[in-house]
């Protein structure tokens, strides 16, 4: 096996390990998460995050990847254009998977008037029916959709040789992805494993659709 192979595995062993291991502390903080978000969930903060929550949302991710493609545009940089649509493409791709799965798995919202737990696909599916949103609460949409959106940057960031872009890239991606996951568990509607595996699903999608694209920015 090449060298160069070799350290693919190992370097996707390596982010496999810290994912798990980010995922399980998520669940055992669980509900020390929900006990904080009660005890000092309100005012300003409550009111900020469901700010965040409603207009960082596909409002905020769409508004972000026009204004990305007309600085690409402004600048008469294909690479820029062709990254935004990436982005946008990933953020689309994260939603739909988090849709998908939250569907499915029925876990009860923090903030929702029933018992903790997983109810599965017989609450989480029935979509029409007025209450089926209190069921549908791992993984976190809002965050899968940012955290998709802000991977490929960060990703592509990562590669760049200028230090500036680089650790701007990845700041900007870190800062958006951990907003919006702070506002959906500050506002009651998510538990910190939520928002932790959505973050993981979104640089997951955001990862594979650039490992698909040729000729991406990298100076």
């Amino acid at each position: 096996m090449p060298q160069s192979l070799w350290g693919r595995w190992l370097v996707s062993g390596l982010w496999f390990i810290l994912g798990s291991v980010v995922v399980v502390c998520a669940f055992w903080a669980d509900d020390w998460g929900v006990e904080v978000v009660r005890l000092h969930g309100s005012g300003w903060s409550r009111w900020l995050a469901g700010r965040v929550s409603y207009w960082g949302d596909w409002y905020g991710v769409a508004a972000l990847g026009v204004a990305f493609w007309g600085w690409g545009h402004w600048s008469s940089s294909l690479d820029v254009r062709r990254l935004a649509l990436i982005m946008g493409l990933s953020a689309a791709v994260a939603g739909m998977g988090a849709n998908i799965v939250r569907a499915t798995t029925g876990r009860a919202r923090p903030n929702a008037e029933v018992a903790s737990g997983w109810y599965g696909p017989a609450k989480g599916l029935r979509v029409w029916t007025r209450g089926a949103r209190d069921f549908q609460s791992f993984p976190s949409a809002h965050t899968a959709v940012v955290a998709g959106f802000f991977a490929p940057l960060a990703l592509v960031a990562f590669r760049s040789r200028r230090r500036a872009r680089r650790w701007g890239g990845m700041s900007l991606a870190l800062f958006g992805t951990g907003l919006m996951a702070w506002a959906r568990v500050w506002a009651g509607a998510h538990h910190l494993s939520d928002v932790a595996v959505a973050s993981l699903l979104g640089l997951g999608v955001g990862g594979l659709v650039i490992s698909r694209v040729r000729r991406l920015p990298h100076k």
